[in-house]
């Protein structure tokens, strides 16, 4: 079971989503962090391991880069047409009772509920970490005391200096 799951989006969060992936599995272990990128293994089918793997989690990881808002103004939120995973995945979260933590990007503003569709709006009232490339390591290790003061059952198996 992979007790962190990171949503983002290819088109701005990738390289955030795997730096938050490599950090975050130096302080819990390869197998606690989940990025669809990574941890979907070859031949899977994409929506049931995305599913069974948001269901499974403790805690999500939505990270809000530039262009977020509009990539849901847009509405190209479908994954019947390939598209629309990181709403899905807000979705089966929510549906789920996972932990949400939006993680705020660098220069980006925090979304309002008004540009939200409903299913998604909740993000838009939690409680936001900031991942700054200037301050990388400092914020994941404020993540990183945030997801085991939240999830107890989720340890590091390093300290910082690991």
């Amino acid at each position: 079971m992979h007790g962190i799951f990171i949503n983002y989006r290819k088109e701005g969060g990738a390289y955030a989503a795997a730096l938050l992936d490599e950090l975050l599995s130096r302080r819990f272990g390869q197998d606690q962090v989940f990025r669809a990128a990574k941890s979907i293994p070859p031949g899977s089918e994409y929506s049931d391991a995305i599913r069974v793997a948001v269901m499974k989690c403790a805690v999500m990881l939505v990270v809000i880069d530039e262009g977020w808002v509009e990539y849901f103004e847009r509405e190209v939120c479908n994954p019947s047409v390939g598209k629309g995973w990181v709403a899905e995945e807000i979705k089966v979260a929510i549906k789920s009772d996972r932990i949400l933590i939006p993680v705020l990007l660098t220069g980006v503003k925090f979304p309002t509920v008004g540009r939200l569709p409903k299913e998604v709006s909740r993000v838009a009232g939690l409680q936001y970490l900031r991942f700054d490339y200037r301050n990388t390591r400092q914020d994941v290790e404020f993540m990183s005391e945030w997801i085991v003061s939240l999830c107890p059952k989720i340890q590091r198996i390093r300290d910082e200096s690991g």
